[in-house]
């Protein structure tokens, strides 16, 4: 096994443990809505990742999975940071909602044959406003104290970075032969599993601690 495949295992094991900690935790505690938001993502997200694995391994084409990806975590992550804003900030998301989840549907309408493909607009109108929604939550903890931080830092991490990487996703995707390519999505799995990580140690600091009260 190559540390290329390593760090693709684990990101998988890590994703599967985290839905079920989180899906465990919002059916025994319920605490909040956010809670709910972010368990729904971490589930659908897992779930299209196990898939594409999956097909990863049976050498079968996964592209077309990355706008479930995408459009899955612009919902479920904007509903999450919803939950966590002002009432003047959620009405900002509700409209970015609406000309997002708009825009991308004349698209689709006009150009069917994005589906097999990385859309490039895509990836940046569904990340960008997630990316944005997390410094709005750091800027908003500055004066208290801000729940679910560690998820926070993670989304800006990992995000912030592997936008740019799926944004050449059809580049990269075309020369997968070359070394720097390679490179550069073995870059992105340990990004991932950064990220994953985090949301690993938000749990630990909210929840096991609960639970072992």
């Amino acid at each position: 096994m190559t540390i290329n495949d390593f760090f693709g295992y684990l990101g998988i094991f890590l994703i599967i443990v985290n839905a079920c900690l989180f899906i465990w935790s919002y059916r025994r505690f319920k605490t909040t809505i956010a809670l709910k938001y972010f368990s729904i993502y971490i589930v659908i997200i897992c779930l299209i990742q196990v898939i594409s694995f999956t097909h990863y391994l049976l050498k079968i084409n996964n592209l077309y999975l990355s706008h479930f990806y995408f459009i899955s975590q612009f919902i479920l992550l904007s509903l999450f940071y919803k939950a966590l804003f002002k009432k003047w900030q959620q009405k900002l998301i509700d409209c970015i909602l609406f000309i997002v989840l708009s825009a991308l549907t004349i698209q689709y309408i006009i150009k069917p044959e994005l589906y097999y493909k990385f859309n490039v607009l895509e990836i940046f109108i569904t990340t960008f406003p997630i990316v944005i929604y997390s410094i709005m939550h750091l800027y908003n903890s500055l004066n208290k104290q801000g729940k679910f931080m560690l998820i926070n830092s993670g989304v800006l991490m990992y995000l912030t970075t592997s936008t740019l990487i799926y944004i050449l996703g059809n580049y990269i995707a075309s020369n997968t032969k070359n070394n720097i390519i390679t490179n550069i999505w073995f870059f992105n799995k340990i990004l991932n599993v950064g990220y994953l990580i985090l949301i690993l140690l938000e749990w630990k600091k909210s929840y096991l601690q609960v639970r072992s009260r």
